[in-house]
Protein backbone atom coordinates (compact mmCIF):
# COMPACT_ATOMS: atom_id res chain seq x y z
CA UNK A 1 0.00 0.00 0.00
CA UNK A 2 2.98 2.34 1.09
CA UNK A 3 5.01 1.84 -2.40
CA UNK A 4 0.93 2.21 -4.31
CA UNK A 5 0.50 5.25 -2.42
CA UNK A 6 3.83 6.83 -3.71
CA UNK A 7 4.44 5.62 -7.32
CA UNK A 8 0.95 4.54 -8.44
CA UNK A 9 2.02 0.77 -8.74
CA UNK A 10 2.51 -2.32 -6.56
CA UNK A 11 5.76 -3.68 -5.81
CA UNK A 12 6.89 -6.64 -7.82
CA UNK A 13 7.43 -8.84 -4.48
CA UNK A 14 5.12 -10.20 -2.13
CA UNK A 15 5.58 -10.28 1.16
CA UNK A 16 5.08 -12.84 3.43
CA UNK A 17 6.16 -12.79 7.09
CA UNK A 18 4.42 -9.97 8.82
CA UNK A 19 5.66 -6.69 10.13
CA UNK A 20 9.51 -7.81 10.13
CA UNK A 21 9.42 -9.12 6.13
CA UNK A 22 7.02 -5.86 5.28
CA UNK A 23 9.82 -3.64 7.27
CA UNK A 24 12.57 -5.32 5.52
CA UNK A 25 10.83 -4.81 1.72
CA UNK A 26 9.68 -0.99 2.09
CA UNK A 27 13.58 -0.42 3.55
CA UNK A 28 14.90 -2.00 0.30
CA UNK A 29 12.51 -0.31 -1.95
CA UNK A 30 13.86 3.03 -0.44
CA UNK A 31 11.43 3.51 2.63
CA UNK A 32 12.26 5.00 5.92
CA UNK A 33 10.70 3.09 8.67
CA UNK A 34 10.48 4.32 11.99
CA UNK A 35 9.64 3.10 14.92
CA UNK A 36 6.47 4.18 16.76
CA UNK A 37 7.87 3.83 20.04
CA UNK A 38 11.52 4.16 20.18
CA UNK A 39 14.02 3.61 23.00
CA UNK A 40 16.66 6.21 22.26
CA UNK A 41 16.25 10.03 22.64
CA UNK A 42 17.59 9.92 18.67
CA UNK A 43 14.67 7.54 17.82
CA UNK A 44 12.38 9.96 19.01
CA UNK A 45 13.63 12.94 17.26
CA UNK A 46 13.38 10.78 14.00
CA UNK A 47 10.14 9.79 15.00
CA UNK A 48 8.24 13.58 15.76
CA UNK A 49 9.73 14.53 12.48
CA UNK A 50 8.57 11.81 10.50
CA UNK A 51 5.34 12.64 11.64
CA UNK A 52 5.73 16.18 10.71
CA UNK A 53 6.64 15.29 6.81
CA UNK A 54 3.33 13.27 7.14
CA UNK A 55 1.20 15.58 8.25
CA UNK A 56 2.80 18.09 5.70
CA UNK A 57 2.75 15.32 2.95
CA UNK A 58 -1.55 15.10 3.75
CA UNK A 59 -3.41 15.50 0.74
CA UNK A 60 -6.08 17.51 2.07
CA UNK A 61 -5.39 21.37 3.67
CA UNK A 62 -2.58 20.06 5.88
CA UNK A 63 -2.70 23.65 7.63
CA UNK A 64 -6.29 22.62 8.78
CA UNK A 65 -5.20 19.40 10.19
CA UNK A 66 -7.96 16.91 12.25
CA UNK A 67 -7.58 16.31 16.05
CA UNK A 68 -7.69 12.61 15.18
CA UNK A 69 -4.61 13.09 12.53
CA UNK A 70 -2.92 14.64 15.23
CA UNK A 71 -3.00 12.18 17.74
CA UNK A 72 -2.34 8.87 14.93
CA UNK A 73 1.04 10.70 14.62
CA UNK A 74 1.31 11.14 17.93
CA UNK A 75 1.61 14.86 17.80
CA UNK A 76 -1.18 15.88 20.36
CA UNK A 77 -4.14 15.01 22.19
CA UNK A 78 -7.24 17.37 22.66
CA UNK A 79 -8.40 18.19 25.82
CA UNK A 80 -4.59 18.88 27.06
CA UNK A 81 -2.53 21.81 27.64
CA UNK A 82 0.89 20.40 27.13
CA UNK A 83 0.23 17.29 25.61
CA UNK A 84 3.31 14.70 27.37
CA UNK A 85 2.66 11.12 25.64
CA UNK A 86 3.82 9.80 28.26
CA UNK A 87 2.27 6.05 27.99
CA UNK A 88 4.33 5.84 24.61
CA UNK A 89 7.73 7.48 25.59
CA UNK A 90 7.70 6.91 29.33
CA UNK A 91 10.95 4.67 28.92
CA UNK A 92 13.05 7.48 27.75
CA UNK A 93 13.36 9.57 30.29
CA UNK A 94 12.64 9.41 34.49
CA UNK A 95 10.60 13.01 33.72
CA UNK A 96 7.89 14.05 30.96
CA UNK A 97 9.22 15.33 27.58
CA UNK A 98 6.34 17.22 25.90
CA UNK A 99 5.28 17.00 22.23
CA UNK A 100 2.88 19.00 21.50
CA UNK A 101 0.91 21.98 22.64
CA UNK A 102 -2.20 24.12 21.95
CA UNK A 103 -1.03 27.87 21.98
CA UNK A 104 -4.77 30.00 22.93
CA UNK A 105 -2.75 33.35 21.75
CA UNK A 106 -2.42 34.72 25.20
CA UNK A 107 1.17 35.19 25.49
CA UNK A 108 1.81 38.43 23.59
CA UNK A 109 0.32 38.87 20.77
CA UNK A 110 2.61 41.89 19.73
CA UNK A 111 5.50 39.28 18.73
CA UNK A 112 4.04 36.85 16.76
CA UNK A 113 6.18 35.85 13.72
CA UNK A 114 6.10 33.34 10.91
CA UNK A 115 9.69 32.54 12.59
CA UNK A 116 8.64 32.60 16.06
CA UNK A 117 6.84 33.16 19.59
CA UNK A 118 7.02 34.11 22.57
CA UNK A 119 4.65 31.81 24.40
CA UNK A 120 3.31 32.32 28.64
CA UNK A 121 4.21 29.13 31.19
CA UNK A 122 1.00 26.84 30.91
CA UNK A 123 -1.10 27.35 34.18
CA UNK A 124 -3.27 25.12 35.59
CA UNK A 125 -7.11 25.77 36.82
CA UNK A 126 -5.95 27.50 39.88
CA UNK A 127 -3.95 30.08 37.37
CA UNK A 128 -0.45 29.00 39.01
CA UNK A 129 2.14 27.66 36.61
CA UNK A 130 2.10 24.21 35.80
CA UNK A 131 5.21 22.98 37.37
CA UNK A 132 5.19 19.32 35.25
CA UNK A 133 4.12 20.91 31.90
CA UNK A 134 6.98 23.24 32.25
CA UNK A 135 9.77 20.97 33.40
CA UNK A 136 8.07 18.76 30.30
CA UNK A 137 8.91 21.60 27.86
CA UNK A 138 12.51 22.01 29.34
CA UNK A 139 13.56 19.01 29.11
CA UNK A 140 12.32 18.44 25.39
CA UNK A 141 14.74 21.68 24.53
CA UNK A 142 17.36 20.36 26.51
CA UNK A 143 17.48 17.00 24.54
CA UNK A 144 16.73 19.17 21.22
CA UNK A 145 13.22 17.03 20.39
CA UNK A 146 11.05 19.31 18.33
CA UNK A 147 7.43 20.11 19.21
CA UNK A 148 4.12 20.39 17.65
CA UNK A 149 2.44 24.21 18.24
CA UNK A 150 -1.33 23.96 17.31
CA UNK A 151 -3.46 27.17 16.98
CA UNK A 152 -7.23 27.14 15.94
CA UNK A 153 -7.68 28.93 12.56
CA UNK A 154 -10.98 30.75 12.93
CA UNK A 155 -12.20 29.64 9.64
CA UNK A 156 -11.92 26.38 10.67
CA UNK A 157 -13.14 25.28 13.86
CA UNK A 158 -12.66 21.49 14.10
CA UNK A 159 -9.11 21.58 12.49
CA UNK A 160 -5.73 22.91 13.71
CA UNK A 161 -2.78 24.92 12.62
CA UNK A 162 0.11 23.15 13.11
CA UNK A 163 4.00 23.65 13.19
CA UNK A 164 7.00 21.88 14.09
CA UNK A 165 9.07 24.18 16.75
CA UNK A 166 11.70 24.05 19.21
CA UNK A 167 12.12 25.26 22.47
CA UNK A 168 15.12 28.02 21.79
CA UNK A 169 15.16 29.57 25.48
CA UNK A 170 13.03 30.33 28.60
CA UNK A 171 12.76 32.70 30.99
CA UNK A 172 11.13 31.97 34.82
CA UNK A 173 11.22 35.59 35.99
CA UNK A 174 8.98 36.44 33.17
CA UNK A 175 7.53 32.69 32.76
CA UNK A 176 7.97 32.88 29.20
CA UNK A 177 9.32 29.79 26.40
CA UNK A 178 10.82 31.83 23.10
CA UNK A 179 10.11 28.73 19.98
CA UNK A 180 11.17 28.92 16.74
CA UNK A 181 9.82 27.40 14.01
CA UNK A 182 12.32 25.45 11.67
CA UNK A 183 13.06 22.35 10.49
CA UNK A 184 16.33 22.15 12.66
CA UNK A 185 17.07 22.80 16.39
CA UNK A 186 18.82 26.44 17.40
CA UNK A 187 22.48 26.17 17.38
CA UNK A 188 22.11 27.80 21.11
CA UNK A 189 19.46 27.58 23.93
CA UNK A 190 18.77 30.21 25.77
CA UNK A 191 18.01 29.95 29.22
CA UNK A 192 19.81 32.65 30.64
CA UNK A 193 21.91 36.00 30.07
CA UNK A 194 25.67 35.47 28.81
CA UNK A 195 25.90 38.66 26.69
CA UNK A 196 28.50 40.58 28.99
CA UNK A 197 30.93 37.84 27.80
CA UNK A 198 30.34 38.40 23.74
CA UNK A 199 32.10 41.00 21.98
CA UNK A 200 29.49 44.38 21.44
CA UNK A 201 28.24 45.06 18.18
CA UNK A 202 26.26 48.18 17.61
CA UNK A 203 25.26 47.96 14.58
CA UNK A 204 24.57 45.39 11.61
CA UNK A 205 21.15 44.60 12.39
CA UNK A 206 19.91 42.55 8.61
CA UNK A 207 16.74 43.75 9.31
CA UNK A 208 14.50 43.30 6.02
CA UNK A 209 11.28 45.09 4.16
CA UNK A 210 8.30 42.84 3.02
CA UNK A 211 6.13 44.18 0.29
CA UNK A 212 3.84 47.45 1.23
CA UNK A 213 6.99 48.54 3.21
CA UNK A 214 6.13 46.97 6.32
CA UNK A 215 9.25 46.22 8.20
CA UNK A 216 9.75 42.40 9.03
CA UNK A 217 11.46 41.86 12.32
CA UNK A 218 11.59 38.29 12.86
CA UNK A 219 14.51 39.05 15.49
CA UNK A 220 11.76 40.90 17.78
CA UNK A 221 11.17 37.88 20.25
CA UNK A 222 14.04 36.44 20.83
CA UNK A 223 15.33 40.16 21.62
CA UNK A 224 12.03 40.43 24.43
CA UNK A 225 13.56 37.57 25.89
CA UNK A 226 16.97 38.49 26.00
CA UNK A 227 16.42 42.14 27.18
CA UNK A 228 13.89 39.99 30.11
CA UNK A 229 16.83 37.67 31.08
CA UNK A 230 19.45 40.47 31.03
CA UNK A 231 17.78 43.13 33.13
CA UNK A 232 14.76 41.32 34.58
CA UNK A 233 10.92 42.10 33.10
CA UNK A 234 10.59 45.43 35.18
CA UNK A 235 10.81 48.50 33.84
CA UNK A 236 12.92 50.20 35.49
CA UNK A 237 11.73 53.91 35.40
CA UNK A 238 8.09 53.24 36.81
CA UNK A 239 8.32 49.72 38.49
CA UNK A 240 6.08 48.19 35.95
CA UNK A 241 6.85 44.28 36.38
CA UNK A 242 3.96 43.25 34.85
CA UNK A 243 5.40 41.10 31.29
CA UNK A 244 2.48 41.39 29.08
CA UNK A 245 2.73 45.42 29.78
CA UNK A 246 6.59 45.41 29.14
CA UNK A 247 8.14 45.71 25.31
CA UNK A 248 11.88 45.92 24.61
CA UNK A 249 13.17 49.18 23.38
CA UNK A 250 15.89 49.47 21.15
CA UNK A 251 18.85 52.27 22.15
CA UNK A 252 19.92 52.52 18.19
CA UNK A 253 16.84 50.80 16.15
CA UNK A 254 16.50 47.99 13.94
CA UNK A 255 15.62 50.71 11.25
CA UNK A 256 18.99 52.81 11.93
CA UNK A 257 20.49 49.47 11.24
CA UNK A 258 20.85 48.78 15.19
CA UNK A 259 21.61 44.99 16.26
CA UNK A 260 18.95 42.85 18.27
CA UNK A 261 21.94 42.32 21.25
CA UNK A 262 20.29 42.84 24.35
CA UNK A 263 23.03 45.41 26.10
CA UNK A 264 21.01 47.86 22.87
CA UNK A 265 18.01 47.54 24.81
CA UNK A 266 16.00 48.01 27.51
CA UNK A 267 12.97 46.84 29.38
CA UNK A 268 10.03 49.77 29.31
CA UNK A 269 6.60 50.20 29.73
CA UNK A 270 4.30 49.92 26.73
CA UNK A 271 3.57 54.19 27.71
CA UNK A 272 7.60 55.42 28.18
CA UNK A 273 8.99 53.20 25.33
CA UNK A 274 5.98 55.22 22.82
CA UNK A 275 8.12 58.35 24.72
CA UNK A 276 11.27 57.18 24.41
CA UNK A 277 10.96 55.98 20.21
CA UNK A 278 9.02 59.66 19.94
CA UNK A 279 12.25 61.25 21.76
CA UNK A 280 10.38 62.86 24.88
CA UNK A 281 13.30 61.64 26.96
CA UNK A 282 16.82 59.63 26.85
CA UNK A 283 19.61 58.31 28.75
CA UNK A 284 22.86 60.21 29.39
CA UNK A 285 25.54 57.93 28.71
CA UNK A 286 28.19 58.92 31.99
CA UNK A 287 25.66 59.68 34.05
CA UNK A 288 22.65 56.67 33.27
CA UNK A 289 20.01 59.86 34.28
CA UNK A 290 16.92 60.59 32.29
CA UNK A 291 16.91 63.87 30.53
CA UNK A 292 13.81 65.28 29.52
CA UNK A 293 13.51 68.50 26.45
CA UNK A 294 13.12 71.78 28.66
CA UNK A 295 9.81 72.33 26.91
CA UNK A 296 8.36 68.92 28.57
CA UNK A 297 7.37 66.57 29.22
CA UNK A 298 8.71 66.82 32.26
CA UNK A 299 9.27 63.01 34.64
CA UNK A 300 6.36 63.21 36.41
CA UNK A 301 4.25 63.77 33.22
CA UNK A 302 5.94 61.24 31.83
CA UNK A 303 5.10 58.89 34.57
CA UNK A 304 8.66 58.24 35.89
CA UNK A 305 9.66 57.48 39.09
CA UNK A 306 13.05 56.56 39.40
CA UNK A 307 14.83 58.59 36.73
CA UNK A 308 18.03 56.82 36.31
CA UNK A 309 19.36 53.41 35.67
CA UNK A 310 21.68 53.04 38.49
CA UNK A 311 19.77 50.25 40.26
CA UNK A 312 20.34 48.19 37.32
CA UNK A 313 23.28 45.22 38.23
CA UNK A 314 23.86 45.44 34.40
CA UNK A 315 23.45 48.55 32.75
CA UNK A 316 22.94 48.76 28.34
CA UNK A 317 25.86 48.95 26.78
CA UNK A 318 27.75 52.96 26.97
CA UNK A 319 27.85 52.39 23.00
CA UNK A 320 24.34 51.91 22.53
CA UNK A 321 23.38 54.69 25.27
CA UNK A 322 25.81 57.07 23.39
CA UNK A 323 24.16 56.60 20.03
CA UNK A 324 21.10 57.02 20.85
CA UNK A 325 21.95 60.75 23.44
CA UNK A 326 23.56 62.20 20.55
CA UNK A 327 20.58 61.08 18.10
CA UNK A 328 18.28 63.00 20.98
CA UNK A 329 20.02 65.45 20.87
CA UNK A 330 20.16 66.40 17.49
CA UNK A 331 15.81 65.49 17.25
CA UNK A 332 16.10 68.50 20.94
CA UNK A 333 17.98 71.01 18.92
CA UNK A 334 16.18 70.21 15.56
CA UNK A 335 12.83 70.33 17.03
CA UNK A 336 13.20 74.03 19.04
Amino acid sequence: MAYHYQHGAPPKRRISGGKADANRLLSSLGFTVVDFKPDTIDGERICRQAAWLNLKARKDDWDRVPPQALYDFAAYREGHGVWLDAARIMDLRNADLAAGFLDTGSGFPDILTEQNVLYQYPKAAGHMADASEIDALKGAAELRLPIFVLATPTSCPDGRVVRLAWVEGWDDQSSTFLLSYDESPPEQLLSEDHSDEEPFILTGSGSRHAQRSVRVRPEQPRFKLRVFQRYSPRCPLSGVSVPEMLEAAHLRPVADDGTNDPRNGIPLNAALHRAFDAHLFAFHPATLEVVTRPEGPTLAQLGITTPNLRDLAHPPHEEALRWRYDEWTRQTVGSS
